[in-house]
């Protein structure tokens, strides 16, 4: 019986550890995407992270995942209008990401 030509192909690419994406090409440059905008409490859930007693197969936000957090355009919020427990949860967010970024090897890139 002859042998069969086996074709395997591995993808070298990682996960950006800021975003979960293969395609991020800099996980620090994502980082400071995810992270340059202000960030205020959910305003579906006002900051609670769970899902409203109008979900009932719910349990966490659908609109925030679970965060509390909300993204806001630059100039749409004011600094005053963010909580101190949104500040802290997102301060306590970047150091996590900025922690796993700055474990994460180096991208990988073959040449033929």
């Amino acid at each position: 019986m002859p042998a069969s030509v086996l074709v395997a192909r591995v993808s070298l690419r990682r996960a950006c550890p800021a975003c979960g994406s293969a395609q991020c090409a800099d996980p620090a440059d994502c980082l400071y995407f995810l992270t340059s905008r202000p960030w205020g409490d959910c305003i579906k859930c006002d900051g609670s992270g769970w899902a409203g007693e109008d979900r009932p197969f719910e349990v966490f936000c659908p609109f925030c995942l679970g965060s509390g957090l909300d993204e806001y355009v630059p100039g749409t919020v004011e600094p005053d209008e963010i909580s101190e427990g949104a500040r802290e949860r997102h301060a306590a967010y970047v150091a996590h990401l900025t922690a796993l970024v700055a474990q994460s090897p180096a991208p990988l890139a073959v040449a033929a």
